[in-house]
């Protein structure tokens, strides 16, 4: 985990658990006259604590979070990557872009100098399969490897193809990753398009100030899991962090600059995920929500797990983890992780408890502090727009 939080698993840990937030005016480039100056950065990254100069000189910020990400997972997992299993070994990422820096350089190259001057070493960072194959070559696997995009559903659609891959006996293993940058280039962009939540603050805001209207605050973040079979695990003598246990994607009409318009689709996604699951409302015990600021979005969420879980929804703990590390393509595929550390240290981060984040504009959130609790189900909501749902349920891997 590489994100607004921190560097690392362990550091994202302590900072979520103390109600930290990664959110504040940007530094890494100038905002200008934007709209907003708030995004959630990822500060002291450097590529030479994870993988040689040789390699990492060659390759753009993105795949360098990438295969920073990837060596942690695979240094949490125990796993080592050797000539009897590389072929069965493969990466799966989701990106919502790539890139931007990288292409955005290129093309100005392009525009200064023409077809014959155009900077040749930028060209193949300028696609979106740069950093599952940079994490391939790094760690020489020969197994599948692909690359998704789909908006803020990038690294749940990951999750899910990894899922069929491992089910259909392609592949024992796979990194399983999500990884997204905030650039000048991007940030331009969405405040071009009215995207960015119109708010400018000169220190940095708080997760429980997040207010709800129009706009996100963007983010960036590298994640990586490593995702294998139930023999393969046993066969290592490890205990997982979790268990899969249901992973539905679904969609609706909406235009592409806007959520949903109401809750249906959201509704169907979630109760699919529950009869995948074989499991109740009331089986789930803690729930990593699309919130993002967005009313819209956060509206239709509400409403949909007002419908599905009944009065108790109030009363489920509730995470918001865009509220502290922003939003971006594969932020879903952060707050699964989340999900399954929580459930693993048997602990649970500050969270909304309550009839709070219902969307509604003024609405004050509250959050309970970090707390002990035996979680066994976690349900991780994806929303995206252009109209795509997802849902993911996840259960704890007692050990044996």
């Amino acid at each position: 985990m590489l994100n607004a939080l921190g560097l690392g698993r362990m550091l994202f840990w302590h900072q979520l658990r103390s109600g930290a937030g990664g959110i504040g005016p940007i530094s890494g480039f100038d905002p200008d006259r934007a709209i907003g100056n708030l995004g959630a950065e990822i500060k002291g990254f450097n590529p030479r604590d994870t993988m040689p100069p040789q390699f990492y000189r060659r390759l753009s910020r993105l795949s360098r979070l990438a295969v920073a990400a990837s060596c942690e997972a695979l240094a949490d997992s125990g796993m080592m990557v050797t000539d009897g299993n590389r072929v069965r070994t493969g990466a799966i990422f989701g990106t919502a872009l790539g890139s931007t820096q990288q292409t955005d350089a290129f093309f100005l190259s392009l525009l200064e100098h023409g077809p014959q001057g155009a900077e040749p070493i930028l060209f193949p960072d300028t696609v979106p399969n740069a950093p599952a194959s940079h994490v391939a070559i790094f760690h020489q696997l020969l197994g599948p490897n692909s690359t998704f995009c789909q908006n803020h559903l990038s690294g749940e659609s990951a999750l899910a193809f990894a899922a069929s891959v491992l089910q259909g006996g392609q592949a024992d293993t796979l990194l399983v990753g999500g990884v997204d940058e905030l650039s000048a280039i991007l940030w331009h962009s969405l405040n071009a398009l009215h995207a960015i939540k119109p708010l400018r603050r000169t220190g940095p805001l708080e997760p429980w100030q997040m207010p709800c209207g129009r706009g996100f605050i963007p983010g960036e973040a590298a994640t990586c899991l490593v995702m294998e079979t139930q023999e393969v695990a046993c066969e290592r003598g490890v205990t997982p962090y979790g268990r899969i246990v249901a992973l539905e994607l679904g969609g609706a009409r909406a235009g592409q600059g806007h959520y949903p318009a109401d809750e249906a689709a959201l509704v169907d996604t979630l109760r699919a995920a529950l009869e995948c699951a074989r499991l109740m409302p009331g089986d789930i015990d803690f729930i990593g929500l699309a919130a993002n600021g967005v009313a819209d979005l956060e509206e239709a969420e509400a409403g949909a797990l007002r419908i599905v879980f009944g009065a108790s929804w109030e009363q489920i703990p509730r995470l918001p983890l865009r509220y502290a590390v922003g939003e971006f393509g594969a932020a879903g595929l952060l707050t699964v992780a989340t999900i399954l550390l929580a459930m693993c240290e048997g602990v649970m981060p500050p969270a909304i408890v309550g009839p709070h984040l219902t969307g509604k504009p003024g609405d004050p959130q509250r959050f309970a502090s970090s707390r002990p609790a035996r979680l066994r189900h976690g349900m991780i909501v994806g929303c995206t727009f252009g109209g795509g749902t997802s849902c993911v349920i996840v259960e704890r891997q007692d050990s044996g």
